[in-house]
């Protein structure tokens, strides 16, 4: 009876021991174009490891729809939230500036893999 007893608690140590010391900033974003061809943030060099979720909102009025709370009154707009736990976002972007939102990224996807090494 001890034995299945003691395998089990090594077990669920060794599991445990095992577990990842740093666990990954997770972003995800809404990006709002005129046409889908415009959409470029997943284009970004390795933007799959910082990426929790993504979407494309073609137009200004699927936008305004979608996400009334967000105040969207042009395009292209670009919107960044940070994953802070279970089922919760916090926006930590919003602009009309494309070069900002990718400038964003890039740098959290720098911070990532320096804190992976």
């Amino acid at each position: 009876m001890k034995k299945p007893i003691l395998l089990s608690l090594f077990l669920l140590f060794l599991t445990a021991c095992g577990m990842p010391t740093h666990i990954p900033d997770r972003y995800s974003y809404i990006e709002v174009v005129d046409q889908k061809e415009d959409a470029t943030l997943s284009e970004i060099e390795d933007i799959d490891f910082i990426l929790k979720d993504s979407e494309v909102v073609i137009g200004l009025d699927e936008a305004t729809e979608n996400y009334p709370k967000y105040n969207i009154e042009q395009t292209p707009a670009y919107i960044v939230f940070e994953y802070t736990g279970y089922l919760t976002d916090d926006m930590i972007l919003f602009t009309y500036d494309k070069e900002e939102a990718v400038s964003l990224l890039k740098d959290k996807i720098q911070d990532e893999k320096e804190k992976a090494e």
